[in-house]
């Protein structure tokens, strides 16, 4: 699976969202990072509650500013939001998520299931585009046994 770098302004919210949702869903079998151009001091008290909702922790974790080192490594460069120009980072991918700075929690509720939805389609397509590329150990096994018989 792939290495994937969800870019954010703040690196507080949706970002954190992202990369949470990925680690999950992934499973071990990809890597996520997040960071921000203008990280915050620290992640959003409403991200921590929404995402321990559905069983996520990321409390322990601190706003990042993005790094060449980060962006070098990646397979996969998502923007959060049209507010980050992309110009400055060669994003794979723009997603339009809204900044919910000052918001209710009920709309960072909304926020994190469009985030999974949108996480659990990359998951998938990343997954498939893996099939194709890399076919599994018993088609490997299966096309060996054909051309030695």
């Amino acid at each position: 699976m792939k290495r994937v770098v969800f870019i954010d302004v703040r690196n507080a919210t949706r970002s954190q969202i992202a990369e949470a949702w990925f680690s999950h869903l992934a499973n071990g079998s990809g890597e996520a990072y997040s960071c921000g151009t203008m990280p915050a001091n620290k992640v959003d008290l409403r991200a921590i509650k929404v995402m321990r909702e559905v069983g996520l922790q990321i409390h322990t974790r601190t706003p990042t500013l993005v790094n060449q080192q980060a962006l070098a490594n990646a397979d996969l460069v998502v923007l959060m939001g049209k507010d980050i120009n992309p110009r400055a980072f060669s994003p794979t991918h723009i997603w339009d998520f809204d900044d919910l700075a000052g918001k209710p929690i009920e709309d960072v509720r909304a926020l994190r299931d469009k985030i999974h939805t949108r996480v659990q389609d990359l998951v998938a397509e990343l997954r498939a585009a893996e099939k194709l590329v890399a076919p599994s150990r018993e088609m490997q096994r299966l096309a060996l046994s054909r051309t030695i018989v």
